[in-house]
């Protein structure tokens, strides 16, 4: 039975007690400007005229427009001002293709040449998404049909085994395993490899890793793609955090190894690069043969990612190489702030290599030995004032997640000090 998000479980908790959000993985801090100005442009613009007639709209020109003088300018509610500026006429707050703006599936094409190498055809294999749960699951029920088999690494995203239930798939789940003297988050090549049989259609991959933080390698793909290739499997990636990376790491989408571009479903979203994970635009990328299925099965469950939104979306992939290099900047220091937090009260943390979560084992954390991992997160909750996810929610099977809390160090520098300070009530 599928059950209710422990995440988002945790976040109404959070908010019932006051405490500082960090088990939901979404920042208290504003969405990228560009990428909104994008949203609102379209939204008021209505047509592509509209837009860049706003571009360069003036505040003298919203003043000749109302016949206002300056004093009257100056008094006008905001909202007032900008309805001088709504187009009469409208193309953006409506239906478009349930694939995408044309504009948006190009700029998407660009932006994977630019950052991963290869060039997606926008009519043929990029298709517009509410996001990136709804690609994985468009993408699972594309391939899939129901009794087939699928790979997933836990620790996970809880959404992977409920899709695949809901799907009526059977997942089998192979372990990654912490390497406490590396540094790192292990996966088994022989292990992968024994678990696959005649049933086994897809693995999906997760890379940077929600909620270990591992960045897989070039070796590590290069093996799991010669598994995919040997036995006929298809990938699908979930590569939402594609641009927070630390220590010079580099992300290698699947699309992109030798011999993987016909065999590998790239889904991807805005969520965490833009900020914006209320917006719910993310893309898909999958090989011809399944793209107009791929379109069907979206068009039929949701229709469309909002119009004006896909607008903003193209602006935001737009965006130079410096803002996507300096992303990790900030993401350093406010892991930095959590990992000395909780590492002064007795925590384990290995650093992560991407992503933005520390999953952190709790066993010598003197207020929390011997408790559940639910117990402990809600002890965290009511006595300290943090919130955060209990480890084994990314777990299927075994015990390995039973030490195990996922904290979320998105939110702002601000919060995230907060947090520490109500964290040294453990000292």
């Amino acid at each position: 039975m599928v059950k209710e998000s422990t995440i988002r479980l945790m976040t109404r908790l959070a908010n019932e007690h006051q405490a500082v959000n960090l088990s939901q993985g979404f920042t208290d801090e504003s969405a990228i400007y560009e990428m909104v100005w994008g949203g609102i442009s379209a939204e008021l613009g209505g047509t592509q005229d509209g837009i860049d007639r706003l571009e360069t709209t003036t505040i003298q020109d919203i003043m000749e427009s109302t016949g206002s003088s300056v004093d009257d300018l100056l008094k006008m509610k905001l909202k007032d001002a900008l309805k001088a500026l709504q187009n009469s006429k409208d193309a953006y707050n409506q239906y478009c293709y349930p694939f995408g703006l044309v504009e948006l599936r190009n700029a998407i094409s660009e932006y994977t040449n630019r950052f991963q190498g290869f060039k997606p055809d926008p009519e043929t294999e990029i298709t517009v998404v509410l996001g990136a749960t709804e690609g994985l699951f468009t993408s699972l029920r594309a391939i899939c049909t129901p009794g087939d088999e699928i790979i997933v690494m836990q620790p996970y995203h809880e959404m992977y085994p409920s899709q695949a239930e809901i799907l009526g798939l059977e997942a089998k789940y192979i372990t990654l395993v912490e390497n406490r003297e590396k540094a790192t988050w292990e996966l088994d090549m022989a292990e992968l490899e024994n678990m696959i049989t005649p049933k086994t259609k897809v693995i999906v991959l997760n890379t940077p890793h929600n909620p270990t933080g591992k960045v897989f390698t070039s070796d590590e793909m290069s093996a799991i793609a010669d598994i995919c290739k040997k036995h006929n499997l298809i990938v699908i990636t979930d590569e939402i955090y594609e641009h927070i990376l630390y220590g010079g790491r580099k992300h290698i989408c699947m699309a992109a190894v030798d011999g993987m571009k016909e065999r590998t479903f790239v889904v991807n979203a805005v969520s965490k690069t833009g900020n914006a994970t209320g917006w719910r635009v993310g893309w898909i990328i999958s090989p011809p043969e399944y793209t107009t299925r791929v379109r069907a099965l979206h068009d039929t469950m949701v229709i469309q990612s909002p119009t004006p939104l896909q607008k903003g979306v193209v602006k935001l992939l737009g965006m130079d190489d410096h803002f996507y290099k300096g992303m990790p900047d900030s993401y350093e220091r406010k892991c930095n702030v959590l990992t000395e937090a909780l590492r002064g009260i007795g925590f384990h943390v290995t650093p992560p290599e991407g992503a933005y979560y520390l999953f952190a084992d709790y066993t010598n954390v003197p207020a929390l030995k011997g408790m559940s991992p639910m117990d402990a997160a809600i002890f965290l909750i009511e006595k300290v004032g943090v919130a955060t996810v209990p480890g084994d929610n990314f777990y299927a099977i075994g015990n390995s997640g039973d030490s195990y809390l996922r904290f979320a160090f998105c939110r702002s520098i601000e919060s995230l000090e907060e947090a520490a300070r109500r964290f040294a009530k453990l000292k």
